[in-house]
């Protein structure tokens, strides 16, 4: 197994530490963080009438009816150097014949190693590069009086996917996917939050969700319009979350930043990154 999370400073033994090695607890690994990390974008059930399995050996994913690379989505891949061609032509088939976008997500550990290389002969280009990080719960992030994190029912996260969108860079419809996922898989327990600046209309989002028989959550989404970037939001929606998971007696969360926008927040707040995941597209001819 992996070395645990550290906390700042020097590792000491102090009175819970103690206490919970009296109770048998057992500090979250590197290895169940990374799995964690890996498997968390690939985790939501099948929901009928709105997304189904992938259903092709070796590989995790879902299908949907609408056309982008994240509804349509597949990824830990185990499957040999001889199966390789044929499987990728066999995802490619499927959503190219309908012209629907999708997307693939490599992490360390797919087979065969050089998958990406495969995916770019099939045309699949990359689009978003990630980086695997993960935090104690108690990690401290310094507060921010100018904004304010609410959580948020499903019904008011329903009402504003324009705003989501928008802060996300997405379809309006994509976001609207994601949130009635989330409610509709019993098995993955997620809260939502809207952050505010000055009162008025919900300038960013995000989500917790909590990993299922897990001491690790998995931050989700967070994302703020453009004209209120900079302000310090995104950091404040990583606080409240970290902080709502501590008292529900989580141990641990990890994140898949982009490492071109929420990556060096991360890094700055603390995070460590564990590894790297790429995602490939193949989008429809305009």
């Amino acid at each position: 197994m992996g070395s645990t999370l550290p906390t700042n400073g020097p590792r000491r033994v102090r009175q819970n530490d103690t206490e919970a090695l009296h109770n048998g607890a057992v500090p979250v690994s590197d290895r169940e963080l990374v799995d964690a990390i890996q498997s968390s974008l690939l985790m939501y059930p099948p929901v009928p009438g709105l997304t189904e399995a992938i259903g092709i050996p070796g590989l995790q994913g879902r299908a949907t009816k609408l056309s982008h690379p994240l509804a349509n989505l597949v990824g830990a891949a185990r499957f040999s150097e001889r199966d390789a061609d044929a499987t990728i032509a066999t995802v490619k088939q499927r959503f190219v014949a309908e012209k629907r976008a999708f997307g693939w997500v490599t992490a360390p550990g797919d087979t065969p190693r050089d998958l990406e290389r495969r995916l770019g002969a099939a045309g699949l280009q990359p689009i978003a590069h990630l980086a695997g990080m993960a935090a104690p719960i108690d990690l401290p992030v310094p507060p921010n009086p100018a904004v304010r994190v609410r959580e948020v029912t499903p019904q008011e996260a329903a009402r504003e996917t324009d705003m989501m969108g928008r802060a996300y860079g997405m379809p309006a419809d994509i976001v609207d996917l994601f949130n009635r996922m989330l409610v509709a898989s019993p098995s993955i327990k997620s809260r939502g939050y809207f952050a505010y600046l000055e009162g008025g209309a919900p300038i960013a989002w995000s989500y917790l969700v909590y990993l299922p028989d897990s001491k690790i959550v998995l931050l989700v989404g967070a994302a703020t319009v453009p004209e209120a970037r900079g302000r310090g939001v995104y950091s404040a929606l990583v606080r409240r979350r970290l902080a709502d998971a501590r008292a529900d007696g989580r141990e641990a969360a990890v994140i898949q930043a982009d490492r071109d926008t929420s990556a060096p927040i991360c890094a700055k707040l603390g995070f460590r990154e564990l590894c790297s995941m790429e995602v490939f597209a193949w989008m429809p001819p305009h």
